[in-house]
């Protein structure tokens, strides 16, 4: 067996150097229009982040894993009836209907602002899809499934089913019409890697900014439904100022800050 020589901190911060590098052109190349792009952020993501046995991420060797990560993911509430897409919107030609709708990542133009940041395993660990079967995926299920079975690093015989159903099969159930038949949206699961690299150059790149193009584009952020037995507050002309962390004044039981004021 060969001898193998310990990379000194000069060459694993040159590496880190390169696989940002390599990270932000395969990011400018997916808002290009080449989505196929995701699978190489889902790959550069693996190398930055993931340790196990005998794999070690470089932010682990670097001692980084340490720093605090952007989170510009929605959160998913227990009572919501709909499924969950926390890291994509979707957007649709305003002016015209022969474009089908798609998923997209918001980049720095998310409606959670501002951005907090958070721990790395609180960020990694973070549930950001949720299906009609109430299957969940993590950043990490995520990141990983799309590197190692679906083509960024690995090509494997068989997908996981929650991946494969939420990339292939629309088990979000979010479907769209131009007043024909409606038609079933297109993979979210590559907007949504976008999004986490986008998060991951804002979190290692000092003042690392970048807005999408969305003009002519009408878009969807997320919606929230649940039935409640509260009968629904009475339309008033002017609502009474409520604090952020009182009660909310719509009758849903939760703090204004997680309800109306967000």
């Amino acid at each position: 067996m060969q001898d193998k020589i310990l990379q000194t901190q000069q060459d694993l911060e040159r590496q880190l150097e390169e696989q940002l590098r390599l990270m932000e052109l395969s990011a400018d190349s997916f808002d290009a229009g080449l989505d196929a792009e995701a699978k190489r952020l889902a790959l550069s993501a693996r190398v930055l982040l993931h340790d196990k046995h005998n794999s070690h991420s470089l932010l682990g060797q670097l001692n980084l894993k340490s720093i605090r990560f952007y989170d510009s993911s929605l959160d998913y509430y227990q009572d919501n009836l709909l499924t969950h897409s926390g890291l994509t919107a979707m957007a649709a030609q305003s002016t015209s209907d022969s474009q089908k709708p798609k998923y997209i990542a918001l980049l720095d133009e998310v409606p959670r602002k501002p951005i907090p940041q958070v721990d790395f395993d609180t960020w990694w660990n973070k549930v950001v899809f949720i299906d009609r079967q109430k299957r969940s995926l993590s950043r990490k299920v995520l990141v990983l499934t799309a590197a190692d079975q679906d083509g960024g690093a690995h090509v494997d015989p068989n997908l996981d089913q929650p991946y494969a159903d939420l990339s292939r099969s629309n088990s979000l159930a979010w479907f769209s019409s131009s007043g024909g038949p409606a038609q079933p949206m297109d993979d979210p699961t590559r907007a949504a890697i976008r999004q986490i690299a986008h998060e991951i150059l804002k979190s290692l790149k000092p003042g690392y900014t970048k807005k999408p193009d969305l003009r002519g584009l009408a878009v969807f952020t997320g919606a929230t439904v649940k039935i409640t037995d509260n009968p629904s507050p009475p339309i008033a002309s002017k609502r009474n100022k409520v604090g952020r962390n009182e009660l909310c004044d719509c009758g849903s039981g939760k703090k204004y800050k997680r309800c109306c004021g967000r």
